[in-house]
């Protein structure tokens, strides 16, 4: 057999797998940049086992193009112009709860992060992240694992061992 005989190639020439159980994880992803979208695309669609089938750059056209494609992984955004990749998580895991969200912002601040979780997201990752930890976000992800960039998991544990601040007025 030839070298290459039989390989499906992605988009950068690198061999894609094949076989039984070998498909690769399907991403979607959701920024108003295009140089984000393009970036994040190059880096992913340089793995063997990630395979980008659909990108969009506002939130409306991400809430129908989602559950149409039916991504493993959803990476959104989180503000855009015209809404949230928290907001498309949520309205997108509500028609298909299968499809996985990620989280990719360059706001850190707690409201976000703990809405994030709420609507539904299996991850939260910073824009200020490495491209190999981006790669592995998603496919933690993908895997079904929960993820936070360990810039923000102090934070989320903290905020969970002390709870929400009490109203003294309350009694609390």
């Amino acid at each position: 057999m030839g070298r290459g005989y039989g390989r499906v190639m992605n988009a950068s020439g690198n061999p894609r797998p094949t076989g039984v159980g070998a498909q690769p994880l399907r991403v979607f992803l959701l920024d108003d940049h295009e140089v984000v979208r393009r970036g994040v695309r190059i880096l992913l669609e340089a793995e063997p086992d990630l395979e980008v089938v659909g990108e969009s750059s506002s939130a409306k056209e991400a809430v129908r193009r989602i559950p149409a494609l039916r991504p493993d992984v959803a990476v959104l955004d989180g503000r855009l112009p015209d809404g949230s990749g928290i907001e498309v998580c949520r309205q997108v895991r509500s028609l298909d709860p299968s499809i996985r969200a990620l989280i990719l912002t360059s706001f850190d601040d707690d409201e976000s992060l703990f809405s994030a979780i709420m609507a539904g997201a299996q991850g939260y990752v910073l824009k200020q992240t490495g491209g190999e930890d981006l790669v592995d976000a998603v496919r933690r992800v993908g895997r079904g694992q929960s993820l936070l960039d360990p810039a923000v998991t102090h934070r989320v544990l903290e905020r969970v061992r002390v709870g929400a601040p009490r109203d003294p007025a309350l009694g609390g």
